[in-house]
């Protein structure tokens, strides 16, 4: 009887393993997926991220093509978003807000969509009211490629020299009066954005 009582525990002592396994499994999942979707602001660039704006193929909402030499110049917030990904979606008003409230400082707001469907990128516009300049990729993972993003949205602080002086990762309120502040403080700093 106590063999067989042995037998019952080790297996019990699986099951509740097994389970005790999906669970920490789970919760790595919940843990990894929530430490990702957290804001990370940055503003030194590390030994992986790029230093300038490199040249990437786009064209505007109209279909011209465009140059990243067409931002160089002037301080700018440049996102890179997409349709598809919901906390891009979610944070446009505010960079639209942003785009404004910056104007009178001289920094420029845009944003980089990597949609495949530039017709999408059209609708949400229009739908949404937003009216800061917006570039579409025309090749979307050789730009995320090109500038680093490995998730979305990321947004590059650029100098007026092309320099990136420092990049946000995820979503974000832009309208508060603390980002605008930060974002100022970045790219408004002497020497900081001079060519």
């Amino acid at each position: 009887m106590r063999h067989t009582h042995s037998r019952r525990q080790t297996g019990q002592e699986i099951i509740r393993h097994s389970v005790l396994g999906k669970i920490i499994r789970a919760l790595a999942l919940v843990f990894s997926t929530l430490l990702l979707s957290l804001p990370q602001a940055t503003r030194a660039a590390g030994k992986d991220a790029i230093a300038t704006l490199p040249a990437i193929a786009m064209v505007t909402l109209h279909g011209s093509s465009l140059s990243i030499a067409e931002w160089v110049g002037k301080p700018t917030v440049v996102n890179i978003w997409a349709t598809w990904c919901p906390p891009c979606r979610t944070e446009m008003p505010s960079l639209q807000r942003l785009s404004e409230m910056l104007e009178p400082s001289g920094i420029r707001v845009t944003a980089l969509s990597v949609d495949n469907d530039q017709n999408l990128v059209r609708e949400f516009a229009l739908k949404y009211g937003i009216k800061l300049p917006i570039a579409i990729a025309t090749s979307p993972s050789q730009a995320m490629t090109s500038l680093g993003a490995m998730a979305l949205p990321l947004t590059l602080y650029v100098g007026a020299d092309g320099r990136i002086l420092g990049q946000h990762l995820g979503q974000r309120d832009w309208a508060s009066d603390t980002v605008m502040q930060e974002v100022k403080q970045i790219l408004l700093a002497p020497g900081r954005s001079k060519h």
